[in-house]
């Protein structure tokens, strides 16, 4: 369940945009940031350590978080776009949609596998991963962080769909039950071998027609052409 009172942070109402504004906002060690809300719109600046830290500890940007202003503000957000410098390792911006208390809401949350698939273990198999996020709609306060989908019973051919999750309190998914998620697929040298055994069979048959058609293979070919 969503912790809101753990995942707050503090934001800054901030008047000047543009890039010029946004560069000197990064080098005070502030983060610029746009809630988009229903209604409007509303510019932020927040501190750049404190949203690191918030990342970490909401395991990413799909949980909820709370934005809390000097003026009284109090939203609930969740992260629409997140941008970085991957040189610099630094975040340059932040988009945060805002989430209506008391209403649905209708977000993506990662899937996470627990356990080892009884195919790959046992039988040789692939686990083939079809989704690593699943769409759920919910409460704001009953927003998981992720969901866990345990496939240690997944045998050879076998697949798990949206069926086979968890139910969780106040919690829907949105997907078609029957969307799947995870299957386990032969190995890649069983179907190499298997193809192996085909060409050798066929490369027999070939061969078998081409002696049994004239003592000679090649000139039955060629009167067989002529005919």
């Amino acid at each position: 369940m969503s912790e809101l009172s753990d995942l707050t942070i503090q934001v800054t109402p901030r008047e000047e945009t543009g890039r010029q504004a946004c560069r000197k906002l990064r080098f005070a060690g502030r983060i610029p940031a746009i809630m988009y809300g229903k209604d409007s719109n509303q510019s932020y600046s927040l501190d750049d350590r404190e949203m690191r830290i918030l990342l970490r500890k909401a395991s990413g940007t799909t949980s909820l978080l709370r934005l809390l202003g000097e003026k009284g503000e109090d939203e609930l957000v969740l992260i629409k776009e997140l941008q970085t410098d991957p040189i610099k390792n630094s975040i340059l911006h932040i988009d945060f949609i805002q989430v209506a208390r008391g209403e649905d809401l209708q977000t993506k949350i990662p899937l996470v596998l627990s356990g080892e698939a009884e195919g790959v273990k046992t039988q040789g198999g692939i686990l083939e991963v079809l989704a690593n996020e699943v769409e759920v709609k919910c409460r704001p306060s009953n927003l998981p962080s992720q969901v866990d989908l345990e496939i240690s019973q997944l045998g050879l051919g076998g697949n798990l769909q949206i069926s086979d999750l968890p139910e969780l309190d106040g919690v829907a998914y949105v997907a078609d039950p029957k969307t799947l998620l995870v299957s386990c697929v032969g190995s890649a040298e069983g179907r190499s071998s298997a193809g192996d055994g085909e060409e050798v069979v066929g490369e027999s048959e070939e061969s078998g027609g081409e002696t049994s058609a004239d003592g000679d293979g090649e000139d039955g070919d060629k009167s067989d052409a002529e005919e």
